[in-house]
């Protein structure tokens, strides 16, 4: 009979319950994951006071407690909240927060192993998947009232977060961090102002646990001083969001066009690379122009990718990004071509060359705002890196500082300018590039070290007459693997976060898996450009033979051409040579010796046309000669005509 009255009670228990919650729905419909351990928001509330005085209790006998942490850490994820609905008349209370503590977009590196934390006594877990915005930010607002001095709240929107990863975010996640440091966090694995990776929050979780500290560890914080921080803030981290999936969705949309632009150009312009045969002027009159100005466009591309982030708006959109970048690509094109009209062809060439050296080194100097990502950078929303100039930016760096020196000395090459730029000048400014853009402590790759070393050397020896073997080349080879080592050394000994010292813990492990994995990573991008064009691939091989047979046989006139255009010839060689050793070193497949190769062969095709356009300046000279012999006697045949009318 005890036992029928006891479960007579507790149905009657369980209907009140249930009448009660019918008669009184609660407007915030939060729970926590499918798994155990889910707390309702009375329950948390409570808990946050209670882990106050457990937090008190573990200050004065911490050998008592299994987790000997300074503070509870209280995790809410929100699949649904965004930097914009973070406002005044939305969340006013979040809002503040945010003005206050550190905050930043996530990176969803890794899966962070929430479930594993919950048996920690100090980690309180809640995701809200349904409610209104003003029930969110009153339930954000209690918990973070109620915060102990050694408490921490994190308010995550990403889903590597999550206990149970049930949805998935197109874009970064936001986060939140409070009871902590003021400002835009970052850290040692992205250095950027505003992003880190789930990784890092997850060490940042468990560092929180168990050791006695306030502030994330592996976090750092960008200050952020600027009236009105919480507007600014949310500003700024939303524009980066949708940078980021705007380049991401209409990254397709650019390839296809560089590369049918490219084509185009190719097929124009190979109808001018024969030097063996006579062209018609009135052709060339139309020809000539014509490929100069598809050049021009195809080489402000690359340069208008990160010129275009001076440009975009807070928030844009994968049409209004696109349509950003061709503005900034009609831009340059136009500067160019008024340069040409103004001045001459091969000044215009110059002046893009030299505006694409000077702006990426700028930007990287400044942190590399404009190369955090981009359609020739790269995007951290694919893990790939986070900070640096990028194996891309590099190889365009490089090709157009080699080919502008090869291009100017073609022009004050007899004069003591030439002889003072291609001793002192080139290497001296060959040097402060490529510490630019291979010193792994600005967040490069060790391989730009390699073979921009022996690019460097190769140019530099040509352009001062010294003839080369296979012995020379190799010493090259070796100095620079010894210089690589020796940055090493250097890096190892600041931190070990870059991506140098990165690939040497790799080393340590199994150097035979990491040569394995980048000749694996080599022939799968270069696999993956094949199937993407396998017309362009094509391309690729067919152009980069042509160049090597026009270099190494000098079929016709070319046997002139090269001995005419010395300081142009050892440009040539020296991108050929680094772009051999692209191969060998980086995992970027072709894609690094495309873009070089980029610029060799528009360097060789202005060449060409320069060559071309003395056929049109000759024949236009003995046309105005021919008018102004006929002028008298048309004007005395006008005058008699006149007479006898």
């Amino acid at each position: 009979m005890p036992t029928t009255a006891r479960r007579l009670r507790t149905l009657l228990t369980c209907l009140a319950l249930i009448a009660f919650t019918a008669l009184f729905p609660g407007r915030l419909n939060a729970w926590a994951d499918e798994a155990a351990g889910s707390e309702t928001l009375a329950e948390t509330a409570t808990n946050v006071a209670a882990g106050s005085a457990e937090a008190a209790a573990a200050d004065a006998q911490p050998e008592a407690q299994p987790h000997p942490g300074a503070g509870h850490v209280y995790l809410v994820v929100i699949p649904s909240l965004t930097w914009n609905d973070i406002s005044n008349e939305k969340m006013p209370a979040l809002q503040e927060i945010v003005a206050y503590n550190g905050v930043a977009n996530v990176v969803t590196e890794q899966k962070v192993d929430i479930v594993s934390l919950v048996d920690n006594p100090r980690f309180h877990y809640m995701r809200i998947n349904t409610g209104t915005l003003g029930d969110m930010d009153a339930y954000i607002a209690k918990l973070y009232n109620n915060l102990g001095p050694h408490d921490s709240l994190i308010v995550t929107s990403s889903p590597s977060l999550a206990k149970i990863a049930s949805y998935k975010s197109e874009g970064y996640g936001l986060l939140v961090m409070a009871n902590g440091d003021d400002g835009m966090l970052t850290s040692l694995t992205v250095r950027r102002s505003g992003l880190v990776t789930s990784g890092n929050v997850g060490d940042a979780i468990n560092a929180l646990l168990n050791d006695r500290q306030r502030n994330p560890a592996n976090l750092s914080v960008f200050p952020f001083t600027e009236p009105y921080g919480a507007l600014k803030r949310t500003t700024e981290l939303s524009r980066m969001n949708s940078v980021a999936t705007s380049i991401e969705a209409s990254e397709s949309g650019f390839i296809s066009m560089f590369v049918v632009l490219q084509g185009i150009t190719l097929v124009i312009s190979a109808a001018l690379l024969s030097l063996d045969i006579r062209i018609r002027p009135r052709f060339l009159a139309h020809m000539l122009p014509l490929t100069r100005i598809l050049w021009i466009v195809v080489l402000s591309i690359p340069l208008a990718t990160f010129i275009m982030h001076l440009q975009l708006p807070s928030f844009t959109t994968p049409e209004i990004t696109y349509d950003f970048f061709l503005f900034v690509v009609m831009e340059l094109s136009f500067a160019c071509i008024v340069i040409a009209l103004v001045f001459r062809w091969s000044l215009s060439l110059l002046f893009l060359l030299a505006l694409t050296v000077l702006t990426l080194i700028a930007d990287q100097l400044i942190g590399g705002p404009m190369t955090a990502t981009g359609y020739l950078s790269y995007s951290p929303l694919e893990v790939t890196r986070y900070y640096g100039i990028g194996n891309e930016g590099a190889a365009l760096v490089f090709g157009a500082w080699v080919m502008f020196s090869g291009l100017l000395l073609n022009r004050i090459q007899g004069s003591s300018a030439g002889r003072h730029f291609r001793r002192w000048t080139f290497p001296l400014a060959s040097v402060f590039i490529l510490t630019v853009i291979a010193a792994p402590w600005w967040g490069t790759n060790f391989g730009s070290l390699i073979w921009g070393t022996v690019g460097i050397a190769v140019a530099w020896a040509l352009f001062n007459n010294i003839r080369l073997n296979w012995k020379h080349l190799t010493g090259f080879v070796a100095a620079a693997a010894a210089l690589t080592f020796a940055v090493l050394l250097i890096d190892s000994s600041l931190n070990g976060e870059s991506h140098l010292g990165v690939s040497l813990s790799a080393l340590e492990d199994g150097w035979h898996l990491v040569i394995l994995r980048i000749f694996g990573d080599m022939i799968r991008l270069s696999w993956n450009t094949i199937v993407f064009s396998p017309a362009l691939s094509v391309v690729f091989v067919i152009i980069v033979a042509f160049l090597i047979f026009l270099r190494w046989r000098k079929p016709g006139l070319y046997q002139t051409f090269w001995e005419e255009n010395r300081p142009f010839t050892a440009a040539f060689t020296a991108l050929m040579a680094a772009g051999l050793l692209m191969l060998m070193v980086e995992d970027s497949g072709i894609l690094m010796p495309a873009l070089v190769l980029l610029y060799e062969t528009a360097g060789l095709l202005w060449l060409v046309c320069d060559r071309h356009s003395w056929h049109i300046r000759s024949i236009t000279w003995l046309s105005m000669n021919r008018e102004f012999s006929q002028a008298p006697q048309r004007e005395v045949r006008e005058a008699i005509d006149a007479r006898e009318a």
